[in-house]
C-alpha cells in the first residue's frame, strides 16, 4: 500500500498523532513520503505550517509540498493525519467528495477512538465503510471501549460494500480484534497487561445552583499530595464546573502552603494558542518520560484529556460519565509500567474515584447541565453498574467488554433490562441522528449508476460531518482607555494594501486567539462590534469579536457577561 490516512476525533488529538506519524515517516518509510496534517486549523500548527521550526514534514520536491497544502488536496498525499471529518466528507453530498474518495483509495484507512462518535457520525461512517469496501480499501477501526453491537454494524457495512450481502461478522471483544474480508471473518485475541482497577464512588451534594459541590470530597482524596509527591487528574463534565473546581483547589493549595501541589487547568475554552501551550505543558509534566522526582501536581480538566493524550497520573478522579468514557479516563491512571517503582506510597493501586451527584453513593441526581453532554440513560446505567461491582474491582482487560455492553445494551424490554423513559429518549435521539446521516450521505455504491448522483439533492457544507456541531468562535479584544483594540497585547490587525486584504500572518494572529463557545451563547447576538472586513475573508467571516475592558477583562456577549483570564480562560464568573 502506498500510504495511510489516520483519522482522529479532535484537532488536538490529531496534532498529537501528527508528531508520531512524522517520527514513523522518518524512521520507516522509503521513497516519496509526503505527510499532510488535515483539519480546519492545520495551517496554524507550527510543526506543519511553512517555516515551522519543529518539523520539516516533507523531504520531497517543495513544489509538491506547497501544492498538497492547497485546498481539498491534502488527502492526495501518500501519508495523511487528520480529523475523521476529512474522510467523512468523501460520502457527504458536497463539493469535491469524489476528489476526497480518490485520496483515500489505495491507502490503509485507520480510524481511532471509534467509541467517541455519536449515532450521526457512526451513520456517516457506515456509508464511508460501504464505499471503502467496494473500493477494496483496507480499513482499521480502533477502540478499547466499543460496544459489540456497534462494532458488528460497522464491520457489516464494510463487508456489504465489498459484495457480501449477508455478512456473518464475529464479535470484536476487547482486548481482541476481528479480521473481516469478503472471503472470511475471523476473531483474533491478543495478549494484554492484566491489571485491577479499584473504583470508588463518592457522593457529592448539589449546591444552590444545582452544581456538584466537589470541594470537601476532593480535599480529602487529594490530601496525600500535601506531602509533596504524586500527581492527580480531576476530570469534570463541563467547562464551568472545571473552572470552579480549579478555583477551589487553588485556594486549598494556597492555604496549605509548603509542599502544596501545583494546580493547573485544561479545557476547550482557552484561546487557541493558550490551549496548545497548556497541552504541551501537561504532556511535559504528566507524560511518560516526566514521572517521578517532581513536585506534587493536579490537573483539572474536561473530556479533552480522555482521548489520544499520553498522560500518566497516580490517581484519576472523574465526574460520573458513560462507562466507556470512564474507562478511557481510567486509562490515564498509572498508565506506564516503567513509572510504577517511582510512585508515592499512597498510590500503590490503580484507583479511579467517581464523583456521583447526590447525598449518598446509591442516589443519583443528574445536574441540569449534564444531559447536554451525555444521555441521562447512559449516566443512570453506568451508575447502576458501578454500584454492582464486586468489592469495587474492575479486572482489566477481562471486565471491560462486559461492562461496556451492559451499559450500552440494546435489548430493551427483556427480563432484567426494563425500558425507561430515559432509554426511550436515548433511542429516539439515536434513530433521529441515524436518519439525518442517511439524508446527508451519498447513495451506497450499489445504487450509483452515474457520478452525477453523488452531488444530487441538497449540498451540505463542511460542518455537516457533525450533527449539532453548533456553536461558534469568538475573538476577545481588550479596549484601551483611548478606545483602541488590542489582541493578545498587540493592535488588532487591519487589512492592508491597495486590495485591502489581510496578510496570512494577520489572519493567523487572529485565529490563534479564537475561543469556541456554545451556540446558546450566540443566539440573538448582533455582529455590530465585529469588523465588517472580516466578512470578506473565508477564515474570519464566521468569527465574532467581543470587546473586553477593565482590570479583570470582561465584556458582554448579548446579555451574558464573560471574563477572560490566563488562568481560567473564558468564564462566566470573575477569576478570583
Amino acid at each position: 500500500m502506498p500510504g495511510f490516512f489516520f483519522g482522529l476525533p479532535t484537532m488536538a488529538t490529531t496534532d498529537q498523532m501528527f508528531a508520531r506519524a512524522d517520527d514513523f515517516r522518518q524512521r520507516r518509510t522509503e521513497g516519496a513520503d509526503s505527510l499532510t496534517l488535515l483539519h480546519g486549523m492545520a495551517w496554524l500548527n507550527a510543526a506543519y505550517s511553512p517555516g515551522g521550526e519543529q518539523l520539516d514534514i516533507l523531504t520531497a520536491d517543495p513544489t509538491a509540498t506547497e501544492w498538497l497544502r492547497g485546498s481539498k488536496r491534502g488527502l492526495l498525499a501518500n501519508l495523511a493525519v487528520g480529523t475523521i471529518d476529512q474522510a467523512l466528507l468523501a460520502v457527504l453530498r458536497g463539493r469535491h467528495n469524489v476528489l476526497r474518495m480518490l485520496g483515500l483509495t489505495g491507502k490503509v484507512v485507520i480510524i481511532d477512538e471509534v467509541h467517541a462518535y455519536d449515532s450521526y457520525m457512526q451513520g456517516v461512517l457506515k456509508m464511508l465503510l460501504e464505499w471503502l469496501g467496494a473500493l477494496r480499501v483496507p480499513v482499521i477501526l480502533m477502540s478499547a471501549t466499543l460496544p459489540v453491537m456497534v462494532g458488528r454494524r460497522l464491520a457489516a457495512a464494510y463487508l456489504t460494500g465489498a459484495g457480501c450481502p449477508e455478512p456473518a461478522v464475529p464479535d470484536a471483544v476487547y482486548p481482541g480484534w476481528v479480521y473481516a474480508s469478503p472471503q472470511r471473518s475471523l476473531p483474533m485475541s491478543v495478549e494484554s497487561r492484566q491489571r485491577t482497577l479499584m473504583v470508588e464512588t463518592r457522593a457529592v451534594p448539589l449546591g444552590t445552583d444545582r452544581r456538584p459541590e466537589r470541594g470537601d470530597v476532593l480535599r480529602e482524596i487529594l490530601s496525600p499530595l500535601l506531602e509533596g509527591r504524586g500527581c492527580a487528574a480531576v476530570i469534570c463534565n463541563t467547562v464551568a464546573e472545571a473552572q470552579l473546581t480549579y478555583l477551589q483547589l487553588r485556594r486549598w493549595a494556597r492555604e496549605a502552603g509548603g509542599n502544596a501541589p501545583v494546580i493547573s487547568l485544561l479545557h476547550s475554552r482557552f484561546p487557541a494558542h493558550a490551549r496548545e501551550e497548556i497541552t504541551r505543558e501537561a504532556i511535559a509534566r504528566y507524560g511518560k518520560a516526566a514521572h517521578g522526582g517532581r513536585r506534587a501536581a493536579i490537573l483539572v480538566a474536561t473530556q479533552v484529556i480522555e482521548q489520544s493524550l499520553d498522560l500518566d497520573f497516580d490517581i484519576v478522579i472523574s465526574d460520573l460519565a458513560p462507562i466507556a468514557l470512564l474507562l478511557q479516563r481510567a486509562g490515564r491512571c498509572q498508565r506506564h509500567l516503567g513509572n510504577d517503582g517511582r510512585r508515592p506510597a499512597w498510590a500503590s493501586t490503580m484507583r479511579l474515584v467517581v464523583l456521583s451527584p447526590g447525598d449518598r453513593p446509591s442516589e443519583l441526581v443528574i445536574p441540569p447541565g449534564w444531559p447536554y453532554v451525555y444521555p441521562k440513560a447512559l449516566l443512570r446505567r453506568t451508575h447502576r453498574v458501578l454500584g454492582e461491582l464486586r468489592d469495587g474491582r474492575i479486572a482489566i482487560p477481562g471486565d471491560v467488554q462486559r461492562l461496556v455492553d451492559e451499559v450500552y445494551d440494546e435489548s430493551f424490554g427483556e427480563e432484567g433490562n426494563p425500558l425507561t423513559d430515559d432509554d426511550l429518549d436515548r433511542l429516539a435521539d439515536e434513530q433521529t441522528k441515524d436518519l439525518y446521516a442517511q439524508m446527508a450521505a451519498i447513495p451506497s455504491p450499489d445504487r450509483v449508476r452515474d457520478l452525477g448522483e453523488l452531488s444530487k439533492g441538497e449540498i451540505v457544507d463542511e460542518h455537516a460531518t457533525r450533527l449539532g456541531a453548533d456553536g461558534g468562535k469568538i475573538v476577545c479584544c481588550q479596549v484601551t482607555p483611548e478606545g483602541h483594540l488590542l489582541l493578545d497585547g498587540e493592535p488588532l490587525p487591519r487589512p492592508v494594501g491597495k486590495n485591502v486584504r489581510f496578510t496570512k500572518e494577520q489572519v493567523k494572529h487572529i485565529l490563534r486567539n479564537t475561543i469556541p463557545v456554545p451556540a446558546s451563547w450566540l443566539r440573538g447576538v448582533a455582529r455590530g462590534d465585529t469588523p465588517p472586513e472580516w466578512a470578506d475573508n473565508p477564515h474570519l467571516k464566521d468569527l465574532l469579536l467581543l470587546r473586553m475592558a477593565g482590570e479583570e477583562l470582561s465584556g458582554f456577549l448579548g446579555d451574558r457577561r464573560l471574563w477572560l483570564s490566563p488562568e481560567l480562560g473564558l468564564s462566566e464568573h470573575p477569576p478570583n
